[in-house]
Protein backbone atom coordinates (compact mmCIF):
# COMPACT_ATOMS: atom_id res chain seq x y z
CA UNK A 1 0.00 0.00 0.00
CA UNK A 2 3.02 2.63 1.05
CA UNK A 3 4.75 1.78 -2.74
CA UNK A 4 0.97 2.73 -4.24
CA UNK A 5 0.34 5.76 -2.49
CA UNK A 6 3.94 6.48 -3.13
CA UNK A 7 3.54 5.84 -7.40
CA UNK A 8 0.77 8.20 -7.15
CA UNK A 9 1.80 11.13 -4.62
CA UNK A 10 -0.76 9.95 -2.07
CA UNK A 11 -0.36 11.19 1.18
CA UNK A 12 0.41 8.67 3.16
CA UNK A 13 -3.59 7.30 4.59
CA UNK A 14 -2.83 5.36 8.40
CA UNK A 15 -6.75 3.86 7.52
CA UNK A 16 -5.85 2.30 3.72
CA UNK A 17 -2.16 0.85 5.43
CA UNK A 18 -4.24 -0.54 8.17
CA UNK A 19 -6.46 -2.15 5.33
CA UNK A 20 -3.72 -3.61 3.66
CA UNK A 21 -2.13 -5.32 6.80
CA UNK A 22 -5.26 -6.45 8.98
CA UNK A 23 -8.02 -6.93 6.75
CA UNK A 24 -9.12 -9.68 4.38
CA UNK A 25 -12.60 -9.77 5.03
CA UNK A 26 -15.27 -7.64 7.25
CA UNK A 27 -15.08 -10.09 10.23
CA UNK A 28 -11.52 -8.72 10.52
CA UNK A 29 -12.32 -4.96 10.51
CA UNK A 30 -15.20 -5.62 13.51
CA UNK A 31 -12.04 -7.64 15.38
CA UNK A 32 -9.54 -4.12 14.49
CA UNK A 33 -12.38 -1.98 15.35
CA UNK A 34 -12.74 -3.40 19.07
CA UNK A 35 -9.43 -4.51 19.56
CA UNK A 36 -7.84 -0.95 18.99
CA UNK A 37 -11.35 0.80 20.16
CA UNK A 38 -11.42 2.82 16.43
CA UNK A 39 -14.25 4.82 15.53
CA UNK A 40 -17.26 3.96 14.04
CA UNK A 41 -16.26 5.70 10.92
CA UNK A 42 -13.05 4.07 10.74
CA UNK A 43 -14.77 0.81 11.20
CA UNK A 44 -16.79 1.66 8.42
CA UNK A 45 -13.92 2.71 6.07
CA UNK A 46 -12.05 -1.12 7.11
CA UNK A 47 -15.51 -2.95 6.90
CA UNK A 48 -16.32 -1.76 3.58
CA UNK A 49 -12.77 -2.19 2.17
CA UNK A 50 -13.11 -6.05 3.59
CA UNK A 51 -15.75 -7.06 1.62
CA UNK A 52 -15.68 -8.95 -1.55
CA UNK A 53 -12.25 -6.92 -2.37
CA UNK A 54 -11.18 -9.89 -3.95
CA UNK A 55 -13.39 -9.36 -6.91
CA UNK A 56 -12.86 -6.05 -8.31
CA UNK A 57 -9.34 -7.66 -9.95
CA UNK A 58 -9.55 -7.95 -14.19
CA UNK A 59 -13.03 -6.09 -13.86
CA UNK A 60 -14.11 -4.59 -16.81
CA UNK A 61 -15.43 -1.01 -17.46
CA UNK A 62 -19.17 -1.97 -17.10
CA UNK A 63 -18.77 -3.93 -13.91
CA UNK A 64 -16.29 -0.89 -12.40
CA UNK A 65 -19.19 1.45 -13.28
CA UNK A 66 -21.40 -1.12 -10.85
CA UNK A 67 -18.99 -1.13 -7.94
CA UNK A 68 -19.13 2.34 -8.20
CA UNK A 69 -22.27 3.60 -8.49
CA UNK A 70 -23.00 1.40 -5.41
CA UNK A 71 -20.37 1.97 -2.99
CA UNK A 72 -19.88 5.75 -3.81
CA UNK A 73 -16.23 7.65 -4.77
CA UNK A 74 -14.27 7.19 -1.43
CA UNK A 75 -15.22 3.13 -0.50
CA UNK A 76 -14.92 2.35 -4.13
CA UNK A 77 -11.16 3.71 -4.43
CA UNK A 78 -10.49 1.97 -1.05
CA UNK A 79 -11.38 -1.35 -2.34
CA UNK A 80 -9.52 -0.68 -5.60
CA UNK A 81 -6.54 0.10 -3.70
CA UNK A 82 -6.71 -2.47 -0.91
CA UNK A 83 -7.19 -5.27 -4.03
CA UNK A 84 -4.56 -3.73 -6.01
CA UNK A 85 -2.04 -3.36 -2.84
CA UNK A 86 -3.07 -7.62 -2.22
CA UNK A 87 -2.32 -8.37 -6.25
CA UNK A 88 1.28 -7.37 -5.46
CA UNK A 89 1.23 -3.96 -7.25
CA UNK A 90 3.80 -4.36 -10.62
CA UNK A 91 2.52 -6.89 -13.71
CA UNK A 92 -1.21 -5.23 -13.61
CA UNK A 93 -0.20 -1.36 -12.57
CA UNK A 94 -2.22 0.03 -15.60
CA UNK A 95 -4.57 -2.03 -15.30
CA UNK A 96 -5.63 -0.69 -11.37
CA UNK A 97 -5.14 2.76 -12.54
CA UNK A 98 -7.67 2.65 -15.05
CA UNK A 99 -10.06 1.59 -11.84
CA UNK A 100 -8.92 3.81 -10.01
CA UNK A 101 -9.22 6.62 -12.06
CA UNK A 102 -12.86 5.69 -12.86
CA UNK A 103 -14.51 7.97 -10.51
CA UNK A 104 -12.55 11.58 -12.55
CA UNK A 105 -13.88 9.91 -15.57
CA UNK A 106 -17.56 8.47 -15.18
CA UNK A 107 -20.06 10.73 -12.37
CA UNK A 108 -22.95 8.07 -11.52
CA UNK A 109 -26.01 9.21 -12.87
CA UNK A 110 -29.11 9.45 -10.53
CA UNK A 111 -31.46 6.27 -11.11
CA UNK A 112 -34.23 7.79 -12.96
CA UNK A 113 -37.15 5.71 -12.16
CA UNK A 114 -39.71 6.44 -9.40
CA UNK A 115 -42.16 4.35 -6.83
CA UNK A 116 -44.46 6.94 -8.51
CA UNK A 117 -43.55 5.56 -12.51
CA UNK A 118 -44.35 2.02 -11.14
CA UNK A 119 -47.44 2.70 -8.82
CA UNK A 120 -48.87 4.41 -12.23
CA UNK A 121 -48.27 0.97 -13.30
CA UNK A 122 -50.68 -1.10 -11.02
CA UNK A 123 -48.02 -1.86 -8.25
CA UNK A 124 -48.97 -1.14 -4.77
CA UNK A 125 -47.44 0.79 -2.08
CA UNK A 126 -45.45 -1.26 0.38
CA UNK A 127 -42.84 -4.09 0.23
CA UNK A 128 -43.64 -5.49 -3.14
CA UNK A 129 -42.58 -1.64 -4.24
CA UNK A 130 -39.43 -1.70 -3.00
CA UNK A 131 -38.75 -5.18 -4.79
CA UNK A 132 -39.91 -3.59 -8.38
CA UNK A 133 -37.75 -0.39 -7.61
CA UNK A 134 -34.58 -2.64 -6.73
CA UNK A 135 -35.36 -5.01 -9.85
CA UNK A 136 -35.34 -1.80 -12.20
CA UNK A 137 -32.39 -0.48 -10.87
CA UNK A 138 -30.57 -3.65 -10.79
CA UNK A 139 -31.83 -4.04 -14.94
CA UNK A 140 -31.03 -0.11 -15.20
CA UNK A 141 -27.43 -1.10 -14.19
CA UNK A 142 -27.43 -4.21 -16.55
CA UNK A 143 -28.03 -2.10 -19.18
CA UNK A 144 -25.04 0.43 -18.23
CA UNK A 145 -27.11 3.27 -16.85
CA UNK A 146 -29.30 4.48 -19.94
CA UNK A 147 -30.84 7.53 -19.58
CA UNK A 148 -33.16 7.55 -22.94
CA UNK A 149 -36.57 7.64 -22.02
CA UNK A 150 -37.40 5.07 -24.37
CA UNK A 151 -35.23 2.70 -22.66
CA UNK A 152 -35.93 3.72 -18.91
CA UNK A 153 -39.67 2.66 -20.00
CA UNK A 154 -38.76 -0.48 -21.77
CA UNK A 155 -36.73 -1.48 -18.44
CA UNK A 156 -39.83 -0.30 -16.38
CA UNK A 157 -42.30 -1.90 -18.31
CA UNK A 158 -40.82 -5.37 -18.64
CA UNK A 159 -40.10 -5.26 -14.86
CA UNK A 160 -43.08 -4.65 -14.20
CA UNK A 161 -44.52 -7.34 -16.05
CA UNK A 162 -41.81 -9.68 -14.91
CA UNK A 163 -43.21 -9.07 -11.41
CA UNK A 164 -46.80 -9.58 -12.23
CA UNK A 165 -45.91 -12.72 -13.76
CA UNK A 166 -43.71 -13.74 -10.85
CA UNK A 167 -46.25 -12.81 -7.90
CA UNK A 168 -49.30 -13.95 -10.10
CA UNK A 169 -50.83 -10.17 -9.55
Amino acid sequence: MIGIEQDLGFAPNAMLRLGALGVAVTEDAKRLTQRLRLTNDENKTLDSMGHRWWRLKGMDDARARQRLYRLGSQRYRNRVLLAWARDGGGDHADQWRQLLTLPERWTPPVFPLKAADFIARGIAKGPALGQVLALAEDAWMANDFPMEVDVITVIADQITARFRHDHRL
